[in-house]
C-alpha cells in the first residue's frame, strides 16, 4: 500500500512539473560553466588607466577599469593580463611576473584569500 502511495505522489509531482524542472536547470548551468574558457578570447588592448579618452563625451574606448572588475588585468601592477594561478587555492588575480614576485617573497600568501602559496602555474594559451 505504501509503495502505491509513493508512486502516486511521484506521478502527481511529475504531472505538475515540480519534480524534474529543477534538476534540468542545474545541469544546464553546470554545462555552461564547464565549457567557458579560462581566459578571455582576446588580449587586453590597454593598460589600466592608459586608455585614450574622448574628453568631451567622457567615454573611453578601452574600458580598463571594467577590465579590472571583469578579471582581465593584474590586480598588482595593472599592466599585464592575468595569466597564472596560485596553487593550492587556484585564484587567478595577477600576471606571472607579479605572481613570481609574491611567491618568492618572505610573505608568500595569495592576495585574495591569504593562503600560503606552494606554486605558481602559468596558463598556456594556444
Amino acid at each position: 500500500m505504501a509503495r502505491l502511495l509513493v508512486i502516486f505522489i511521484f506521478l502527481i509531482l511529475k504531472y505538475f512539473g515540480d519534480f524534474g524542472s529543477e534538476t534540468t536547470t542545474f545541469e544546464e548551468e553546470v554545462r555552461e560553466t564547464e565549457t567557458n574558457p579560462l581566459l578571455p578570447s582576446k588580449r587586453v588592448p590597454f593598460t589600466y588607466g592608459a586608455c585614450e579618452e574622448d574628453l568631451e563625451s567622457g567615454e573611453g574606448n578601452g574600458g580598463s577599469s571594467q577590465d579590472l572588475y571583469d578579471g582581465k588585468i593584474c590586480v598588482i601592477c595593472f599592466d599585464e593580463p592575468r595569466n597564472c594561478f596560485f596553487v593550492p587555492c587556484g585564484h587567478c588575480a595577477t600576471c606571472y611576473v607579479c605572481a613570481q614576485r609574491i611567491a618568492k617573497g618572505d610573505n608568500s600568501v595569495c592576495p585574495v584569500c591569504r593562503r600560503f602559496i606552494r606554486k605558481v602555474r602559468k596558463f598556456i594559451v594556444q
